[in-house]
């Protein structure tokens, strides 16, 4: 558990312990507005995914912004419990749950939120059944369609017939519909789109309503392709942001930056920072300097950053000095804090607890 030097609400930013992980609220509120406003007048509504920032005060602005299904979306059943205890009433666990424990801790949590879950075996299905009769509960269950071959999922039309079938006539469970997670890059909903069309169509002709499609993973938040298929999209890091998706959205601001401070200027191209790898997860690139051009952070270790100068910023960096940055991937830097400290006009506005961090099973 992280110990921070904790300062008054009213505090400068640049005045807190380093290195700390800061909301700017004016940020998030724009891009809160950007993204809930996009899905006020389509058909697919918004569940937002909590793994990107692990955070019940994000949360609960995510889910009075408009816009979403009521609920959110999570990756294990240790934060499904972290936000049913914050009251809400609508998780959607997005993966494969597939031992004993997880499906027992499910059913359990099933008495205080409406819980959907994934499923692509049939013998899962009746593993579901039976532990929620036997718990007096209800599951709805979604069928996790493959998209392409690095994801999980059934692959054919008649797998998910067969699948929603079996749904629909076991005990204590509700056939909710379909579930696709696109692919890494621009425009990824495309293929997921194509399989999950033939899918829901296969389902129908078998009987079985469709009346969710949820669509995660997709950077093209809102297409109108999607509109006559697609009923709800999971998305998240639109709410903090990050390096490796800003490009993606030019629209929406960094609202999540690491604080730093210079603790070394040995060479006039070189300077340490007292942030490594332990702050800023490196799983999918290294953090990026924000606002002086010429610096770049070039190497962690596990406890500092090296950052390479040139030109202007060789005389910027001076030993006491606080840096920004950008994470790379905010789900992994997220879950490294236990707090996010929240800003407003430079100054501290409130301490949020990353209360699902850590929550891996």
């Amino acid at each position: 558990m992280e110990r921070p030097v904790f300062k008054p609400v009213g505090t400068p930013v640049e005045e807190l312990d380093t290195p700390a992980l800061v909301v700017d609220l004016d940020a998030l509120n724009h891009n809160l507005e950007t993204v809930h406003g996009g899905f006020a007048d389509v058909a697919p509504t918004l569940r937002p995914d909590m793994s990107a920032h692990l955070c019940p005060a994000v949360a609960s602005r995510q889910l009075a912004s408009g816009g979403t299904v009521g609920g959110v979306a999570v990756s294990t059943v240790g934060e499904a419990k972290v936000f049913a205890q914050e009251g809400v009433g609508d998780i959607l666990i997005a993966n494969l749950l597939v031992t004993d424990a997880k499906i027992q801790a499910a059913c359990g949590l099933a008495a205080m939120s409406d819980l959907t879950v994934l499923v692509e075996r049939q013998d899962i299905i009746a593993r579901f059944s039976e532990a929620a009769t036997s718990r007096g509960v209800s599951l709805r269950l979604l069928i996790q369609v493959s998209t392409s071959d690095d994801q999980p999922g059934v692959d054919s039309s008649e797998k998910a017939a067969t699948l929603a079938t079996s749904v629909s006539a076991a005990d204590g469970l509700r056939f909710g519909g379909l579930f696709a997670r696109a692919g890494g890059g621009p425009n990824s909903g495309s293929s997921a789109l194509t399989a999950i069309k033939a899918m829901r169509q296969a389902v129908a002709q078998a009987g079985i309503d469709v009346d969710t499609v949820c669509l995660a993973g997709t950077h093209d938040l809102v297409s109108d392709d999607d509109t006559d298929v697609v009923t709800e999209v999971v998305a998240g890091v639109y709410a903090l942001m990050d390096h490796n998706h800003g490009s993606l959205h030019p629209d929406l601001k960094h609202a999540a930056r690491l604080l730093t401070t210079v603790i070394t200027h040995p060479e006039p191209d070189l300077a340490w920072l007292d942030t490594g790898q332990k702050a800023a997860s490196v799983d999918t690139g290294l953090p990026a300097i924000d606002g002086v051009p010429g610096a770049m952070l070039t190497r962690m270790s596990a406890e500092h950053g090296g950052v390479a100068l040139e030109g202007d910023a060789r005389s910027e960096f001076e030993i006491g000095d606080k840096i920004w940055l950008i994470p790379a991937d905010i789900a992994n830097c997220a879950n490294l804090y236990d707090y996010i400290y929240a800003a407003q006009d430079g100054k501290l506005a409130a301490v949020w607890e990353v209360a699902a961090r850590g929550r891996y099973r």
